[in-house]
């Protein structure tokens, strides 16, 4: 099996070396290869980069499994999209230190990366990237295609919504929720619900402006 990173960036770098520890603990892909359909990607590990379209004519979709190594929600969802239309499996990577419940579910093309906590009856959709030293608390939910930024403590039954976005060092109060597409800001308290489609920030945190361009990174 192959395991293509879609995205050659920074995030995809990361992935390809969390991919790395997964392939040492029990080999688990032969090759691994980046994706990205941009021009001027640099190769920083010599290791091959082919556009969508090249896989497509390259690759036998049985061969091949794909995971999203992208920061924005919104594009994580067109990606998704993208490759679930093509009939391509989406890759699940769990860091092998990482202990997952029987009671948690995570949805396919998910990423959990190491030094995190997730304790039990939690679910977690598609195509939602986890990055180091989060922790998420009992019975939360994280919707599709949201990214959960390092040092962010999800508190027990909370609801993280679809494509939301949670920057570094977020807090959330227990029994709270966000709505889709809103962005929380660096180091915010959260200790009331955020509507969605909203920019929140600040001790407590607080609606700033509409998210009309569900953009994080301008």
């Amino acid at each position: 099996m192959i395991l293509g990173i879609y995205g050659a960036g920074g995030l995809g770098r990361e992935v390809f070396e969390l991919a790395q520890a997964i392939n040492c603990q029990k080999e688990r892909w032969s090759q691994i290869i980046f994706i990205d359909d941009g021009v001027a990607i640099k190769d920083y590990r010599k290791i091959p980069i082919y556009s969508m379209q090249d896989v497509e004519n390259i690759f036998p979709k049985e061969k091949i499994e794909i995971c999203i190594a992208v920061g924005e929600p919104s594009i994580r969802e067109l990606l998704f999209d993208k490759v679930e239309a093509l009939g391509i499996n989406l890759a699940l990577l769990i860091h092998p230190d990482v202990s997952i419940p029987e009671s948690t579910i995570i949805g396919d093309g998910s990423i959990v990366c190491k030094y995190v906590s997730i304790t039990c009856d939690i679910t977690i959709g598609r195509n939602v990237y986890i990055h180091p030293m989060v922790c998420i608390g009992h019975d939360s939910e994280i919707g599709d295609n949201s990214v959960i930024s390092s040092f962010v403590d999800v508190a027990g039954n909370c609801n993280v919504g679809r494509n939301v976005f949670l920057a570094i060092g977020v807090v959330m109060k227990q029994g709270i929720s966000i709505g889709d597409k809103s962005i929380v800001g660096m180091s915010s308290v959260i200790h009331g619900s955020v509507p969605e489609a909203v920019i929140a920030m600040g001790n407590p945190a607080r609606v700033m402006k509409r998210n009309d361009k569900e953009r994080v990174f301008k």
